[in-house]
């Protein structure tokens, strides 16, 4: 029995856990969002698969504290699918942080794996490159199936300059907190609560007038702007920073 934990602010890594839940069905698998689980509600059993998006060379610290919590015992085996936006080597140390948290807990990662889906911020990637990068993805979800299937690990050789940009990127932690005090919601803003009831950090708060208040514990995952039905949300300053037409997987699907 495999559960399958995936957190996926903007659709990418959703999109791959469904792929990889078809291969792992005739084992049994259970797939869960990260951000709306607690331990509690997590049985023991063979094989736990975290997939995660890559923000700034790293895991985003909500994988970090759900991976921080995981008693000894409760899986067998534990595995890293890490997402980003190419196989470059500077996303290589993505999950050395990962690997030592679960180590700290007692855990060996078995499969540690990183893939390449469409980028979903600062600027959209041209339609012919990111299907082509959700067409590889696809493709090597079959090998890394296998690979859990029959325990084979495979953990990569992490570069020095990879580790060198990890500790750089952890920078941006700090930086998104100032992103979040600047969003705001305008005037289009019809209070439907789907910012306040779906932020992974509980960062957003519904205040008196039923409007959005953004506090300092933003992790620039861009949920909040990406799902607002109105495109009410937005940064007062750091507006080069989201796709200005919003991010949608299924805009590159339906293409092709």
């Amino acid at each position: 029995m495999y559960t399958l934990i995936y957190f996926s602010p903007t659709g990418n890594v959703f999109y791959l856990a469904k792929s990889l839940a078809k291969y792992l069905k005739p084992f049994g698998v259970q797939l869960l969002p990260l951000e709306f689980i607690s331990l509690n509600q997590l049985e023991s059993n063979e094989h736990l698969v975290v997939m995660y998006p890559i923000h700034g060379f790293n895991a985003p610290r909500t994988v970090k504290r759900f991976i921080r919590q995981i008693p000894l015992g409760r899986y067998k085996d534990v595995s890293l699918i890490g997402v980003g936006s190419s196989l470059h080597w500077m996303n290589g140390a993505a999950s050395s942080d990962l690997r030592k948290l679960f180590a700290k807990n007692g855990y060996s990662v078995i499969v540690d794996e990183i893939l390449a889906m469409p980028l979903t911020i600062i600027l959209s990637f041209p339609d012919d490159l990111a299907y082509k990068l959700i067409q590889e993805s696809d493709e090597k979800m079959k090998s890394i199936s296998k690979s859990l299937i029959e325990r084979k690990q495979t953990i990569p050789f992490v570069k020095g300059k990879s580790l060198l940009v990890n500790f750089l990127g952890k920078a941006e932690s700090f930086a998104s907190k100032l992103f979040g005090l600047e969003l705001h919601a305008g005037k289009t803003c019809n209070s439907c609560g789907i910012c306040w009831n779906n932020c992974p950090e509980k960062n957003i708060k519904c205040i008196d007038n039923n409007k959005p208040k953004f506090g300092s514990n933003c992790i620039m995952c861009m949920r909040c702007i990406y799902s607002c039905p109105e495109k009410a949300i937005t940064p007062r300053f750091s507006k080069f920073l989201p796709i200005k037409q919003g991010y949608s997987l299924s805009k590159y699907l339906t293409k092709h």
